[in-house]
């Protein structure tokens, strides 16, 4: 699976079915794990080159679209010991999603309001603190936002995650 550009606008071409691309995150390394696309035929799981993925469909002015996300990217158990994927409507909004997975995971004190202004910081920062725990990879389609992926260790306990959003605060204050 690739996207192609024809007249500055991302297609595909999945399983032999042709698809414009409005999101496609692939962070790096993976592959894509989160696409988002319309066409004239509806997209399946059975199109896509893996059987992790999980494929929701409906319609939108008579398109049919179909967003599709690989599942262990996007299995929020809080013991997880693999990377996750975070995906917001906007790049802010991925950061929160992750920034409140951490909380959780680690019984951390943070109020919504912190981890909103945090994730608006983060954002827009290009360099991150952490950046082999926590990382950002753009839209390669039609979106300004990013995916946020997490990498926590399995031996990491409530300490490091407190110093983990330590740095990531003072990250984002200075």
């Amino acid at each position: 699976m690739r996207i192609i550009t024809i007249q500055h606008k991302p297609y595909t071409v999945i399983n032999g079915k042709d698809f414009a691309v409005y999101r496609w995150f692939e962070p790096s390394r993976h592959g894509p794990v989160f696409i988002q696309v319309a066409g004239r035929t509806a997209l399946s799981r059975e199109d896509l080159p893996t059987d992790d993925w999980i494929v929701l469909s409906g319609r939108d002015r008579g398109h049919r679209i179909a967003t599709a996300w690989r599942k262990p990217w996007f299995d929020y158990k809080l013991d997880a010991a693999r990377k996750l994927a975070f995906v917001g409507a906007s790049t802010e909004g991925s950061f929160y999603l992750a920034l409140r997975y951490i909380v959780r995971r680690f019984g951390i004190i943070a109020t919504d309001t912190d981890l909103a202004a945090w994730s608006g910081e983060l954002a827009q920062l290009d360099t991150l603190p952490y950046a082999h725990i926590i990382e950002k990879s753009r839209d390669s389609a039609l979106t300004e936002t990013s995916l946020v992926t997490v990498d926590i260790p399995s031996h990491w306990d409530r300490g490091d995650g407190s110093r983990f959003l330590d740095a990531i605060v003072e990250g984002v204050a200075a």
